[in-house]
């Protein structure tokens, strides 16, 4: 054996050692969190239907406001600008090209008024599907960009819809989210993943999204304090999906293993987000965890990416 082959063959041992060390020290923290957690474990925790194969990381979820029994998901990176209706049990009901739209890295999604296109006086309020392309690993975009869309009809005859996009940076740099949620009143939250050592909150409001929607201009999140959730990769506590309940009062952010809850309190004409408290917690049920929405004021819907050589989850919640 040649010097070269000697020191390539040690080389490889120590990085082959580091590595089982790495994956040892992870697997006894999150075995550690596994067993811990079970003394704050989920109420009901069903599940409901897997994923088809066309929605192998499915990373958004949004309840229809007008359609009974009607999801809407998307995935992460690596699929076009799609949208797709499911139902509770993961039947694939239709799929939808969203025009206009590029998809880099689709974080989530959620259902919220359409405020850039107001419904003339005297009529509901369409419902807008708001896709937010946030995801950021290296921290390195210099904006991110949501992608609006009027929530379709599973009976129309095309299958296309056409979007309007707003953009937004964050006040101190670069940062990766998974996590958008949007009010009954049209604002925005955004909650930071994790990476930069804290998970943080953003908020976007209506009318500026409004305005940027027909402008172009590229926002300024504003900082709206820190969540208090304490970001630990080991445990998987970093934030993969957001979600605010109907009647705005409540705040639901997941993360692989636990949900977080926090409680709406008005300041003048902007909420702010107070808690949390002791998290839900999820167990193994989902290995890749990522979106959230709710069905009403106490359930929601989680689904998860696919994982473990198996189908994406669905599952029903209450805490």
């Amino acid at each position: 054996m040649t010097r070269a082959w000697r020191i390539w063959l040690v080389v490889s041992l120590l990085l082959a050692a580091l590595l089982w060390t790495e994956r040892h020290r992870y697997d006894t923290a999150l075995a550690r969190h596994l067993e811990q957690g079970k003394a704050y474990a989920a109420k009901q925790l069903e599940l409901t239907g897997r994923l088809p194969a066309v929605l192998a990381e499915s990373s958004g979820v949004a309840m229809s406001r007008a359609q009974p029994g009607v999801y809407w998901t998307h995935n992460d990176s690596g699929d076009g600008p799609n949208l797709y209706a499911i139902d509770p049990a993961g039947k694939l009901l239709a799929t939808f090209a969203v025009a206009g739209a590029e998809a880099r890295d689709w974080e989530d999604m959620a259902a919220g008024p359409c405020i850039a296109d107001p419904a003339p006086s005297g009529t509901a309020t369409p419902v807008c599907l708001y896709f937010a392309d946030v995801g950021d690993n290296d921290r390195r975009r210099p904006w991110l960009t949501v992608y609006v869309v009027i929530e379709p009809w599973l009976d129309e005859s095309t299958r296309t819809v056409a979007s309007r996009s707003f953009r937004f940076r964050y006040p101190d740099g670069p940062d990766d989210t998974e996590a958008f949620a949007v009010l009954p009143d049209g604002d925005a939250t955004i909650v930071s993943k994790g990476r930069s050592g804290t998970i943080a909150f953003f908020r976007l409001r209506r009318d500026a999204i409004a305005r940027a929607v027909v402008s172009g201009e590229v926002l300024t999140a504003e900082y709206a304090g820190d969540s208090g959730i304490r970001p630990d990769a080991e445990i998987g506590r970093l934030a993969s999906g957001a979600a605010v309940s109907p009647d705005g009062t409540t705040l639901a952010v997941r993360t692989y293993y636990e949900v977080f809850f926090f409680s709406a309190v008005k300041d003048r004409d902007v909420v702010n987000w107070r808690g949390p408290g002791k998290p839900c917690f999820l167990g193994d049920a989902e290995s890749q965890g990522e979106a959230i929405t709710y069905i009403d004021r106490d359930t929601l819907l989680l689904t998860s990416e696919r994982g473990r050589g198996a189908a994406g989850l669905i599952h029903r919640l209450r805490c």
